[in-house]
């Protein structure tokens, strides 16, 4: 039997409030900082991406943005 580990996303600076989630091949989506809260958005266009929740935690935010 072979296990497969769950791909720990890389996170990518774009701006001073928006990070990217990627892997590999694939842009997962996007973490928005806005004020305090990181706004997590999936999706790989930016511009379509959807709201899938909000965090205090940029690594939690990273997590919704994996997770979806």
């Amino acid at each position: 039997m072979v296990l497969s580990l769950p791909v720990r996303p890389e996170v990518a600076l774009i701006s001073d409030d928006l990070y990217s989630v990627l892997t590999d091949n694939d842009t997962l989506g996007y973490v928005h900082k806005v004020g305090p809260v990181f706004v997590a958005l999936c999706g790989a266009d930016l511009h379509h991406a959807v709201e899938v929740g909000q965090s205090l935690s940029l690594d939690r935010a990273v997590e919704m943005v994996r997770s979806r």
